[in-house]
């Protein structure tokens, strides 16, 4: 019998243990090239796996969409079978429509105003809200490139005039109403086909940071690029809350600084990055045209309808306060 009681407490340890080592993988899905040199969100996730090293986590990068589209990933993340998830802001909308401020044109002055809101109100929390309630919470934002300008296949474009009669690819429903009060057309595309719809002439063009057109190769037909400053090319960072909630206070700790050094990795990419996309584009054959002085202004000021449609009065006012807290 001791023998037995032996044996059978060697296996008991061996599937705890085994269990444990299970418990511990931290798996990162998302859709871009596991390649920090070229992606942004993946510098974030190389930036969260060189933290949790010497720990009992174990870092698992999936990228180029090997674990499902956006809303697969969102769901498997919301189910606890994936930990980390670098995901499209739009997907935590219908959740937490609150989320939508981020995607708001011409509303930040700045990049570093953009992290300052994130990290010193409360409008994280507030957005996180509802998305716990469901199984995810959003902690933190990547980048993937400078601040959101016009690509497109056409033609120079220094002013609102110069955009009328384009055709543009929308994300969502939001950026289409941008586009329109811009005074072009717009029509939703997905990603993946958005190379098509281009070539085609479905599209014209596409509103997204500097570098966007560079890592996807459309420099071979996007041949033109404004530097709009538009807004933050924002994507999120969502963790599933059933895992993260089972956590030791240590083990969030753990969790909580790998997720500050990768968004850390993330900010110095796109701060090595900025100083070179000029002259990376116009090797490629890409004219840079600035806007006229003043269209910016036009622009912004146009923008002001699309925020009253694309938030509620008590979402807009939550973002007004926050972006007034850090101005303070």
């Amino acid at each position: 019998m001791s023998f037995l009681s032996r044996t059978l407490a060697a296996t008991a340890v061996a599937l705890i243990a085994g269990a444990a080592v299970q418990a511990a993988e931290v798996k990162i899905a998302m859709n871009g090239v596991d390649d920090p040199v070229t992606n942004a969100e993946a510098a974030f996730a190389h930036g969260f796996a060189d933290a949790l090293k010497g720990t009992d986590f174990e870092v698992s990068i999936f990228p180029s969409g090997t674990l499902g589209s956006e809303k697969e990933r969102y769901d498997q993340v919301a189910q606890g079978l994936v930990e980390v998830d670098l995901a499209t802001a739009s997907t935590t909308y219908g959740m937490s429509p609150l989320v939508k401020g981020v995607a708001l044109p011409f509303f930040f002055a700045s990049t570093e105003e953009f992290d300052a809101i994130i990290g010193d109100t409360d409008i994280l929390a507030e957005m996180n809200a509802p998305l716990i309630e469901n199984g995810v919470r959003l902690v933190g934002f990547n980048y993937i490139g400078g601040s959101i300008g016009i690509h497109n296949a056409t033609r120079p474009i220094a002013s609102l005039d110069d955009m009328k009669g384009m055709r543009f690819r929308a994300l969502n429903a939001e950026q289409l109403d941008f586009i329109q009060t811009l005074g072009a057309t717009g029509t939703i595309v997905a990603w993946a086909e958005v190379a098509n719809a281009i070539q085609t002439g479905v599209a014209e063009g596409y509103f997204n940071a500097p570098n966007s057109a560079i890592r996807t190769g459309h420099t071979d037909f996007l041949k033109y690029y404004t530097p709009a400053a538009i807004s933050p090319s924002t994507r999120v960072v969502l963790i599933s809350e059933d895992w993260y909630a089972l956590l030791t206070e240590a083990e969030k700790a753990q969790i909580d600084a790998a997720i500050a050094a990768g968004v850390a990795a993330n900010r110095a990419w796109v701060a090595d990055w900025l100083p070179k996309v000029r002259a990376k584009h116009e090797s490629l054959g890409v004219t840079y045209t600035e806007l006229a002085p003043g269209e910016r202004d036009k622009m912004a000021e146009l923008s002001k309808q699309v925020w009253a449609k694309t938030l509620s009065p008590e979402d807009l006012q939550a973002w007004t306060d926050a972006r007034a807290a850090v101005a303070q």
